[in-house]
């Protein structure tokens, strides 16, 4: 809780992520937009990128385009991939 609120601020992070179980849930579930908006929200407060894990459809990175996350990963924009495959995958997309 606190302690990990005063790490946030603390320590030099340049990222915060938006955990998989509220992305995975944001289009069906208020409370899962309202706690993925918030972080994203105090993310751009503190001055860094918020990136949502977990993305799994078309409805979700859209929700997420909608209140400004800046990246997303997930199943729906690629599977894991080793360094060449994600090389080719960045090359591909150019």
């Amino acid at each position: 809780g606190y302690s990990s609120m005063l790490q946030l601020v603390r320590l030099p992070f340049s990222e915060i992520k938006v955990d998989k179980s509220f992305v995975m849930t944001a289009t069906s579930s208020s409370e899962s937009r309202a706690v993925v908006r918030s972080v994203v929200d105090l993310g751009h407060s503190l001055g860094l990128l918020a990136t949502a894990e977990g993305v799994e459809d078309a409805a979700t990175l859209a929700y997420l385009e909608s209140i400004g996350c800046d990246q997303a990963q997930g199943y729906f924009i690629a599977r894991p991939l080793d360094g060449n495959a994600a090389l080719e995958w960045l090359r591909q997309r150019g």
